[in-house]
């Protein structure tokens, strides 16, 4: 099972629906998917239609056994989020246990809080892969190479992905941030993704009827970007 943390120190960036999105496309008939809702604030979880269900994720990291919920969206599966994640505490490792539980999965998608909770190192410390949703501005940039710094004096090895969310290409800041982007990618490691989400309006509507954009508005501008990104991601990740 590819483990992947869906990170960025800063809110607002895209990370639940990226994980949304791109778990949707990518469970299908021949890959089973499981998204993990780390954010005691539970977006992700009320995007796919289990806010306030139990068993939550605390349940799942406190080791019982518990069984992910089957989405509307065929083999995709769901841990949603507890409120009391905020206070979450630990001195051992919770998540390798808990990951190692998880079995007949292909790809596990953990949808991380903003900011360096618990949750969130020791998700860093146990996945696979780093995916990092980012707004193509230069401030916002700002805490993105501080999150990528963050990782690699932990991990120098993990390899990371940036993707570029809300963008609004016609903006003379983004090719500014385009530019500043590929260069600390080339001077930190990581890998820039070549799709772009963009602004769209039923990226954004789509979370209030519980659904995917390739679901909601499944010719939109979003929901074909997200299409792109699913294959980008398939071909870089090897699942």
């Amino acid at each position: 099972m590819l483990k992947i943390a869906v990170f960025n120190f800063k809110g607002g960036t895209g990370k639940t629906t990226t994980v949304l999105n791109l778990g949707a496309i990518l469970a299908t008939s021949k890959r089973r998917a499981i998204a993990i809702d780390l954010d005691g604030q539970r977006t992700l979880s009320y995007g796919l239609g289990f806010d306030g269900q139990t068993p939550t994720t605390l349940d799942w990291l406190q080791s019982k056994t518990i069984e992910p919920v089957a989405t509307s969206i065929k083999n995709l599966f769901l841990i949603p989020a507890d409120l009391a994640l905020f206070q979450l505490q630990a001195i051992s490792d919770l998540f390798t246990p808990a990951l190692d539980s998880l079995q007949g999965f292909d790809l596990c998608l953990l949808d991380c809080p903003p900011g360096l909770g618990i949750a969130v190192t020791q998700t860093l410390l146990t996945c696979d892969r780093v995916l990092i949703p980012t707004i193509n501005e230069p401030a916002v940039l700002k805490g993105l190479s501080e999150a990528v710094q963050l990782i690699r004096e932990d991990r120098p090895d993990l390899p990371i992905d940036v993707v570029r969310c809300r963008y609004r290409g016609r903006l003379a800041v983004a090719k500014q941030a385009d530019e500043m982007l590929q260069k600390a990618a080339d001077e930190s490691g990581y890998w820039l993704l070549k799709t772009k989400i963009p602004e769209n309006v039923s990226i954004a509507e789509a979370i209030a009827p519980q659904q995917p954009v390739t679901k909601y508005a499944p010719r939109s501008a979003g929901a074909k970007a997200y299409k792109q990104l699913a294959q980008e991601c398939l071909s870089i990740w090897g699942i």
